[in-house]
């Protein structure tokens, strides 16, 4: 299995491509990316050089230097659709 391959089983064994395409329903421009050792986010282009990382337990804003601030966490595993939704609003909000 390639490098390519090997990313696209991770992010669908974490649940990570079930994330993106909740954020791309709601109208988000999402994609699934490798953090380091195939630990896979949905990954979100914000302005001003932020982002957010997301996966199944919620999502941090990030800089090109460090975390920032976390949209919404999570104890356990969470739907798909709500950690978009939370994704959601903080853009609106933000």
């Amino acid at each position: 299995m390639n490098y390519t391959e090997r990313c696209t089983t991770a992010s669908k064994e974490q649940g990570i491509d079930n994330i993106v395409k909740a954020l791309l329903d709601l109208g988000i421009k999402a994609t699934s990316e490798q953090t380091g050792g195939f630990t896979m986010c949905a990954y979100v282009e914000l302005k001003d050089n932020k982002y957010i990382y997301a996966n199944p337990y919620g999502a941090s804003v990030y800089d090109e230097n460090d975390y920032l601030d976390d949209v919404q966490q999570y104890d356990e595993p969470t739907a798909p659709e709500t950690i978009a939704q939370a994704i959601k609003n903080y853009i609106d909000n933000n």
